[in-house]
């Protein structure tokens, strides 16, 4: 449907609306977060180029060598699976990587044949959809408090809540300082630092310190 046919639709819906509700309906067509799904903001597009930024610092599956127990809790899933990063990798982008031969979304059952399986996804991260759905939906206005995430890991919830909602601060915690170092990055660049802090843990600065 074009647009001259989808707004002779919404205007016929309109027309057979009670007029009693019509304010009604078009006070909630004005103010509702119901559309935001179809719409792509500047915050939408900073989202995404931060995810841009971020996959070029890790390898495909976004997994550290340091991360041992998210390494070891992949390994104990009870069916072949694969960490994909939500944040990272949204269903358009997994496929691109599965056409390209750099990702598949099955393995083989019995090597060699035709028996194939899907493998499982995890994430430790939110996707961009979910991040809007979590701070526009599910979340209390924020103004005026301090929203702390721990585990931050690549810092998408703290960037989320920093577009997203009204948070005085957004504080991320987290042991790996390899991912502190990626979320300073990344702080630094869109200028987020009013408002998100991500403090190294003692035993990597004392670490550095002694090297």
């Amino acid at each position: 449907m074009d647009f001259q046919s989808a707004r002779r639709a919404v205007l016929q819906l309109l027309g057979t609306t009670a007029p009693a509700d019509v304010p009604a309906l078009l006070h909630w067509m004005r103010t509702t977060r119901d559309f935001d799904e179809f719409t792509h903001d500047n915050n939408d597009i900073m989202l995404k180029n931060i995810a841009d930024d971020l996959r070029k610092c890790l390898p495909v599956e976004a997994v550290l060598c340091s991360e041992h127990l998210a390494l070891q809790k992949i390994r104990q899933q009870p069916e072949p699976t694969v960490h994909v990063d939500a944040f990272l990798y949204d269903e358009d982008f997994i496929d691109t990587l599965c056409e390209e031969g750099k990702m598949s979304r099955n393995y083989c059952t019995v090597c060699g044949s035709h028996r194939t399986a899907p493998l499982g996804f995890i994430s430790h991260s939110f996707s961009l959809t979910e991040l809007k759905f979590i701070y526009h939906h599910v979340l209390p206005d924020l103004s005026g408090k301090v929203l702390v995430d721990v585990g931050s890991r690549l810092g998408t919830v703290l960037y989320g809540g920093y577009l997203y909602s009204s948070a005085v601060q957004l504080c991320g915690v987290e042991l790996n300082g390899q991912f502190c170092q990626l979320q300073e990055m990344i702080i630094k660049k869109y200028q987020f630092g009013d408002r998100i802090k991500v403090p190294l843990p003692y035993f990597f600065i004392t670490s550095m310190t002694l090297s």
